[in-house]
């Protein structure tokens, strides 16, 4: 009688645990038809590294398809897609590099919101009351077991399915939070935002990698 008792809980539990992953999966689903959809987005964030000290800066983000604009901590990145153009102006300085086939699979500014889509295993976690919203938060773990990366949590507002927070826990036990505010969808952008120009940084240091 035990054994079956046991089987029995085996199973429901089983149940209900792939019904998560189900749910978790449908709100992803939701998350990138949005994303999907639009012909740009850009957001305000701000990004806080907590490794036995607090450092928290704000940034900003345009993006349309695999270019986009990134303004961080004094530094702009222009991407075309192909070539990666860092200007540092306290320095004077421009960095051009080429994208590797191989580094447009890695997390970058151009698919922070699309990253979770391959290479982890999805299950839901807490729900929470953030900043007036309720924020459904899914765990992500990566398939590969040498990741840096012990697990991800990714917050959605339950309200319009955009991405709220992208929590990292390092196996180091760092963390890095990214927090986004409000995302802007198909808004009118001049698009030689995503375009280099090395007439405007004259009396710049120009490295080519």
């Amino acid at each position: 009688m035990k054994n079956y008792i046991l089987i029995f809980l085996l199973l429901i539990s089983t149940k209900i645990f792939s019904q998560k992953n189900i749910q978790a999966n449908e709100i992803l689903n939701n998350v990138s038809i949005k994303i999907d959809q639009a012909i740009n987005y850009s957001f305000n964030f701000s990004y806080k590294i907590n490794q036995n000290i607090n450092e928290e800066s704000d940034g900003s983000v345009i993006i349309s398809e695999d270019k986009y604009f990134l303004d961080f901590l004094g530094v702009k990145q222009i991407c075309d897609s192909n070539f990666l153009y860092t200007i540092v102006a306290e320095n004077k300085e421009v960095i051009i590099s080429k994208i590797l086939e191989e580094n447009k699979q890695s997390i970058s500014p151009s698919n922070i919101l699309k990253f979770y889509k391959e290479g982890y295993e999805i299950a839901m976690d807490e729900l929470k009351s953030e900043s007036n919203m309720k924020v459904q938060y899914l765990k992500l773990i990566p398939l590969d077991e040498n990741s840096e990366i012990d697990h991800i949590l990714l917050g959605i507002n339950n309200k319009n399915n955009d991405i709220y927070k992208v929590i990292e826990k390092g196996k180091n036990n760092s963390t890095t939070i990214l927090r986004i505010d409000k995302i802007n969808y198909d808004t009118s952008i001049d698009n030689t935002i995503f375009v280099f120009n090395e007439l405007d940084y004259k009396g710049y240091y120009i490295e080519k990698n």
